[in-house]
């Protein structure tokens, strides 16, 4: 059964726009340096201090980066930067903001997940994971005691049951509000916390007969896993640790977006770009693309006709040879995907476009293991179309894919199947701050 609690946050004395502005900052994974150095700058308590610590000469096992951020934590709290709420609580978060021209508004709430094992059925993820984040977040785990970023998670909730009482529970002014930016534009933040025990009871209840997607978090769900374990270990007091802060947002949420995440290749010797689009017919329709990639417009109409295309079937767009040439690949009816060892077994995973884009094109064509695209040796990721095609303009791709965002469909099935995607896969847009928020795990 799934289970989730109300619990008594720590959150930052500041909850005005103007204080809680500079001390917030998206998760630990998708700050670049310079971003860290920028957001280190508006405040020396902004929460990247916690969640990304920096390593320093000299540092060792006695003195580190981890020990360091378990210092700041609990002297920020002596010092009353930061202040636990006098009572258990669940905190209901809005984030307003625009993409592509359009507002959106997603609506969610945080509280505490119990943990369970992915074997168990009731907590699932769709992503699989890496060791090396895994074993950061740990230590920051040990030496902090507390979840300083909330996963992400997703439930059903067609019929509203979730969202009626907390909608009803927050009828007033925010208690915390901030405008964030994480590169992509501003996101207003509003948080409110939800004491009322009839209220947090429906919440409770409504949720137990449900499943937890894990949308985004994966390394730190599986961290706290482990923690959990060694907490246990050393008998350490309470039961909070048997539980992770988790965000929680409904399925069906208007507000709720799901981007890609387009690709690039760099460093690969002889890549003749009509050749590789010769030999993509094997498997796909190639078309020209709906515009001049180069320009915006011709981009636009291009993303659009993708968009169009991607509603009948697994496609992408393949730039290269400057962006003068581009073209939609679509994957052609008849193509026979059955016992080609560089997809997925999975028909579920194998249906995705970035499977077939990595499995039929990357691996198979170029000849790219699934071990150098791991370790990005010829690949990287970016997240606006633009910056993708504007890579291969300056010489710094050979080629690019621009993609559709993966559906809510496909991220249910693969998940409830107890399969993964492949990496960067998702894109959960936005990011969930970091710094409004936070959940101790040596105390109840």
């Amino acid at each position: 059964m799934l289970e989730i609690a109300p619990f008594r946050a720590v959150r930052y004395a500041d909850s005005s726009p103007e204080g809680l502005g500079r001390l917030i900052a998206p998760p630990y994974d998708v700050i670049s340096p310079p971003q860290r150095e920028r957001f280190a700058a508006l405040d020396p308590h902004n929460v990247v201090e916690l969640i990304l610590p920096l390593d320093r000469p000299g540092d060792g096992a006695a003195e580190n980066k981890y020990v360091r951020a378990g210092r700041s934590w609990r002297r920020w709290i002596a010092e009353g930067v930061l202040r636990r709420d006098p009572e258990p609580a669940l905190y209901v978060l809005h984030q307003r903001f625009t993409w592509d021209g359009v507002t959106h508004l997603r609506k969610g709430f945080l509280a505490r997940l119990r943990l369970r094992e992915f074997s168990e059925g009731v907590v699932l993820p769709h992503e699989k994971t890496l060791s090396g984040p895994k074993a950061d977040r740990l230590e920051l785990f040990k030496e902090t005691r507390a979840n300083l970023s909330p996963i992400f998670s997703l439930y059903p909730d067609e019929r509203g049951e979730v969202e009626a009482p907390l909608a009803a529970a927050i009828d007033r002014a925010p208690d915390a509000s901030a405008e964030s930016d994480d590169g992509h534009g501003p996101i207003e933040q509003r948080l409110w916390r939800v004491a009322n025990p009839a209220a947090v009871a429906a919440v409770r209840d409504a949720m137990a007969g449900r499943r937890a997607y894990i949308a985004d978090g994966h390394h730190r769900y599986e961290t706290a896993l482990a923690y959990a374990k060694i907490a246990d270990a050393a008998r350490a007091p309470g039961n909070a640790h048997h539980y992770v802060l988790s965000y929680f947002c409904g399925m069906d949420d208007p507000g709720l977006l799901i981007l890609p995440t387009h690709r690039i290749l760099h460093s690969i010797s002889g890549l003749d770009f009509g050749r590789f689009l010769e030999a993509a017919r094997a498997f796909f329709d190639v078309v020209p693309a709906a515009g001049d990639v180069r320009t915006p417009g011709g981009l636009s109409a291009t993303l659009r006709a993708l968009r169009e295309e991607g509603e009948r079937r697994p496609s992408f767009v393949a730039v290269g040879e400057g962006a003068a040439r581009a073209s939609l690949l679509a994957l052609r009816k008849e193509a026979a995907l059955e016992g080609i060892a560089e997809l997925p077994k999975s028909p579920r995973v194998r249906s995705l476009d970035v499977a077939l884009l990595h499995g039929l094109l990357l691996q198979r064509t170029l000849g790219l293991s699934p071990q150098s695209q791991e370790r990005k040796e010829n690949l990287d990721y970016v997240k606006e179309a633009a910056e993708a095609v504007a890579a291969v303009v300056a010489g710094k791709a050979q080629a690019a894919f621009l993609l559709n965002g993966t559906r809510m469909r496909q991220v249910r099935e693969v998940a409830e199947a107890g399969e993964v995607m492949p990496q960067k896969s998702t894109f959960f847009y936005p990011k969930l701050p970091s710094g409004l928020v936070f959940n101790p795990l040596d105390a109840d």
